[in-house]
């Protein structure tokens, strides 16, 4: 895509508009392996269900989305209290820095690039701490870092790495930073997709301490936004009072409500996530073609050291043939030959590896065993 629309989205994938006008595929339409949506879609019933309710949009959607709000409260076993509700977890990331106005912010590298905007559009100081796609976090380093006014956000696990930091250690980084008079952010958005509940920090509470989490990624909701973020409870308060009271529509409300008893839905998008993902990781692994690096989200992040490859030219012709991939070269500390890839159905996730095979079947270059197959 053009730099323009690169500038415009931040280069994150899912946008699929512009890929059709660009690529124009042969199917007529897109798998999507470039955004890490919920592999199987919305829980059952919620389209019929919100077809239902669409003549409530004459009406203004419930402040601070209050009945959400306490729904949600029980869902994570939390107090309504601590909890924010906001138009997709990026809104709140924005809304959060821009609140806080810290000096300075702590920035993972690679990681999702809405963390160097949000503290940007602040005016804050942004500096990286890098993170290796096959190295943990030094936790302690980072802490020592710190100073009175900084900002630590962390992506747990970690976008597009897929890297999951034990609870036992940001507990004490949250410890160490409030020492130091500095804030933490981890955001949480794939943690309900990796099946480990128990590494969540939701329901630890501290005063420098912010949980944001995606509700959209676990429901298959990115056209309606919706998140949450947990703080302390004096600062929620204080947040709540001067935000947009009508920021999550109704819509997205009511879509909340309805997934918050989907618990058999998340039962079995964990269960399928945790066989697809084996799945992939072995086939593209015994091709001998990609480096995968085995993460813990509803993704992988891959590499290919095969001679000549560009990943924007492996995606562009994947395209054409209905797949629509992640380059991850725009991540920064990431290059030309990083992709990443979505967990999908098995259908899907062999219709990626049959349109690989074909591409390095068809190039003139092939991984160090070899062409080699998929099959």
């Amino acid at each position: 895509m053009t730099n323009t629309k690169l500038n415009d989205t931040g280069g994150h994938g899912g946008d699929l508009l512009e890929a059709l006008k660009r690529w124009q595929p042969v199917t007529g339409k897109f798998i999507d392996f470039s955004s890490n949506i919920n592999p199987l879609g919305t829980p059952p019933g919620l389209i019929e269900h919100l077809v239902a309710v669409l003549p409530e949009i004459v009406a203004y959607p419930s402040p601070q989305a209050r009945e959400l709000r306490e729904k949600l409260a029980g869902y994570f076993n939390i107090s309504t209290e601590r909890l924010v509700i906001g138009n997709g977890a990026n809104d709140l990331i924005h809304q959060l820095v821009n609140w806080i106005k810290p000096r300075r912010v702590l920035v993972p590298a690679p990681s999702f690039s809405e963390y160097e905007r949000a503290a940007r559009y602040s005016g804050a100081a942004v500096n990286y701490y890098y993170l290796p796609p096959v190295k943990k976090l030094d936790l302690e380093k980072i802490t020592a870092e710190t100073e009175q006014g900084d900002l630590i956000i962390i992506c747990n696990p970690n976008n597009p790495t897929g890297l999951l930091q034990p609870r036992a250690e940001l507990i004490n980084l949250v410890e160490g930073a409030g020492k130091r008079g500095a804030v933490v952010m981890i955001d949480e958005s794939f943690i309900q997709l990796t099946g480990r509940p128990q590494e969540s920090m939701g329901d630890y509470s501290a005063g420098n301490l912010w949980i944001i989490t995606s509700l959209t990624k676990n429901w298959g909701l990115p056209g309606l936004r919706l998140g949450c973020a947990a703080g302390p409870v004096d600062l929620v308060k204080q947040f709540t009072r001067w935000k947009d009271p009508w920021n999550v529509n109704s819509l997205a409300q009511v879509a909340g409500i309805y997934c918050c008893e989907a618990k058999e839905f998340i039962k079995d998008t964990i269960d399928l996530i945790k066989r697809e993902r084996a799945y992939l990781l072995d086939a593209f692994q015994k091709t001998g073609r990609f480096k995968v690096f085995e993460g813990a989200a509803n993704f992988l992040l891959m590499r290919c050291d095969s001679a000549g490859f560009k990943v924007a030219q492996f995606q562009e012709d994947l395209a054409r043939q209905g797949v629509l991939i992640r380059r991850a070269d725009n991540f920064k500390g990431l290059d030309h030959r990083f992709l990443r890839i979505a967990v999908k159905n098995r259908c899907d996730n062999q219709k990626l590896l049959e349109e690989t095979d074909n591409w390095f079947s068809e190039n003139l270059f092939s991984g160090k065993n070899g062409k080699g197959g998929f099959g």
